[in-house]
């Protein structure tokens, strides 16, 4: 039930802050609404995340920190904001990488290089595309481009390898971020059309519940490994 309330309230709190980021530009209110709304988003995901994980993972929940900060920074229309957002945001995806790869058997180098192609082909366009107006945020931008390529790699080889359902979940998690990215540096440096902001949202925080289901849905895995490795221990002893 539990469970249950807290997925309610995420997607709640994520509705509310998709509309106000929709209205932004035309009703005076919705940047106030912004800023109740955003930072709560996160909050209540790492709640989610602690009354429904079987071994909560801290690691994640220091991830899910600094995703909380780089919103905060992100909010603001600021370059320098923007900027220190994108280093938070960088810490982020660094520790959700290294919990990917402690959640899943790591795939061999050729199926995370396929994985890595398709990625690197979009962003290599994106670099193209925003190259004259992106500036300073050039190599920020690309350091991040390489770590959502390669947590794409990790997550399309892990699904060559077992298309079950946690590897299902964190493919389209990558897929979600992969465009939720595009889609803010094209606003930010390209075009700014007013429903993209609400659409790169909308697939973040689908993005973010999903990778949190991946996380859940491996933690119970590993802990049934390790129930069943105990019983089998107790029953060579009895």
């Amino acid at each position: 039930m539990t469970e249950l309330r807290l997925t309610t309230a995420y997607f709640a709190v994520a509705l509310i802050e998709i509309v106000a980021e929709y209205f932004r530009d035309i009703h005076p209110y919705a940047l106030y609404v912004i800023y109740a709304m955003k930072p709560l988003i996160l909050i209540v995901l790492a709640l989610l995340y602690w009354k429904t994980s079987p071994n909560v993972n801290r690691l994640y929940l220091a991830a899910l920190s600094f995703g909380w900060l780089a919103n905060l920074f992100f909010i603001s229309q600021d370059f320098n904001d923007i900027f220190v957002g994108a280093l938070l945001f960088f810490v982020y995806r660094a520790l959700s990488i290294f919990i990917v790869m402690k959640h899943i058997k790591l795939p061999g180098i050729f199926p995370i290089v396929i994985g890595c192609v398709p990625f690197l082909f979009i962003y290599m366009y994106l670099v193209n595309l925003t190259y004259d107006t992106i500036g300073e945020g050039l190599v920020i931008f690309i350091v991040q481009c390489i770590m959502v390529s390669f947590l794409g790699g990790l997550s399309v080889g892990n699904y060559m390898l077992r298309s079950n359902r946690a590897s299902t979940l964190l493919l389209m998690s990558t897929l979600f971020f992969a465009v939720t990215q595009f889609i803010f540096v094209v606003r930010l440096y390209y075009v700014n059309v007013n429903i993209f902001q609400p659409v790169a949202m909308v697939l973040y925080v689908i993005g973010q519940y999903m990778f949190y289901k991946f996380l859940v849905l491996s933690e119970d895995k590993k802990a049934n490994v390790h129930i069943m490795n105990h019983l089998v221990k107790d029953s060579e002893i009895v």
